[in-house]
């Protein structure tokens, strides 16, 4: 039967400054608390490599307003990372509209957040309210997961060939042939023993074991046997 990100646990981190932060009750996740350098949410493992920014509403019109540098600077953070992603709770129609505090005009709001998502290659995602919010944020992380354990099969597949086309080189009078050996000599021939095939570097990283690498992915481990099917 073949598995998919949605049946297994996703092992999230929420910032332990987070103040509103979700449960992501029904959904197959589970979540710990930690000190994330950026953003309120991430993987475990994988801290400094994805990360979800979530607010409000009127949060992201103060970081747009009196907390603008602060803000700036934790962008400068999340375009560091490899995915990153500002999730609103509310949708774009209300920050345009104005439907917010303060005297903010909502088209100076609008334009700095297209400033913002242009300079730092960081996307604004409005959702219709916080419960979408934090499926957002779920299926965000869940994606990056779903890549890195795509990659972690490839790694897999690829030192698996190696290793089976090295035990099953052909053999002929007692010794095995590689497709790429160099020809015997007069003296292996006659009985000497030839020098031992090195193989290339590049046969020589193929072989590297499989478990020296996936030490480097620790989301998920022994979880997911067969690659996801979900988008």
């Amino acid at each position: 039967m073949r598995q998919t990100t949605n049946s297994i646990m996703l092992p999230v981190v929420c910032d332990s400054r987070e103040q509103l932060p979700f449960g992501f009750a029904g959904l197959p996740a589970t979540v710990t608390v930690g000190t994330l350098e950026a953003g309120d949410y991430s993987i475990r493992g994988f801290e400094r490599r994805v990360a979800v920014e979530r607010k409000s509403l009127q949060d992201l019109v103060g970081c747009l307003g009196a907390e603008r540098d602060r803000f700036e600077r934790e962008l400068v953070r999340l375009r560091g990372y490899d995915a990153a992603a500002v999730v609103v709770e509310e949708p774009m129609a209300a920050l345009r509209a104005g439907h917010y505090r303060g005297r903010l005009d909502p088209e100076a709001a609008w334009q700095s957040i297209l400033a913002f998502s242009m300079r730092y290659r960081v996307p604004f995602i409005f959702c219709r309210d916080r419960a979408e919010a934090e499926q957002v944020t779920y299926h965000t992380l869940r994606h990056f997961a779903r890549d890195r354990w795509r990659e972690l099969q490839a790694l897999h597949g690829g030192s698996r060939i190696a290793q089976d086309a090295t035990r099953d080189g052909a053999t002929a009078g007692g010794q095995t042939i590689h497709g790429d050996a160099p020809e015997r000599t007069p003296e292996a021939a006659q009985g000497a023993t030839p020098p031992p095939r090195q193989g290339t570097s590049r046969e020589r990283t193929a072989n590297t074991p499989v478990s020296d690498i996936s030490n480097t992915y620790s989301i998920l481990p022994g979880q997911m046997d067969n690659e996801a099917t979900q988008p």
